[in-house]
């Protein structure tokens, strides 16, 4: 993969742990702390999928 694509992907990538990360602060205050635990637990094995599939097409 070419360097400006690799850049791309790489971009995606933070700004989907940007969104996920903002979503789960601004949900934070609707949310119990176990029910916010699982959440942000999810959300985290859900960018480590993201970063595992990028590497893989690298």
């Amino acid at each position: 993969m070419n360097k400006p694509m690799q850049n791309v992907m790489k971009g995606a990538a933070a700004g989907a742990v940007l969104g996920t990360a903002a979503m789960v602060a601004l949900n934070a205050g609707h949310n119990k702390g176990k029910q916010m635990k699982k959440k942000a637990a999810k959300a985290m094995k859900t960018v480590g999928s993201v970063f595992d599939s990028i590497s893989q097409m690298m």
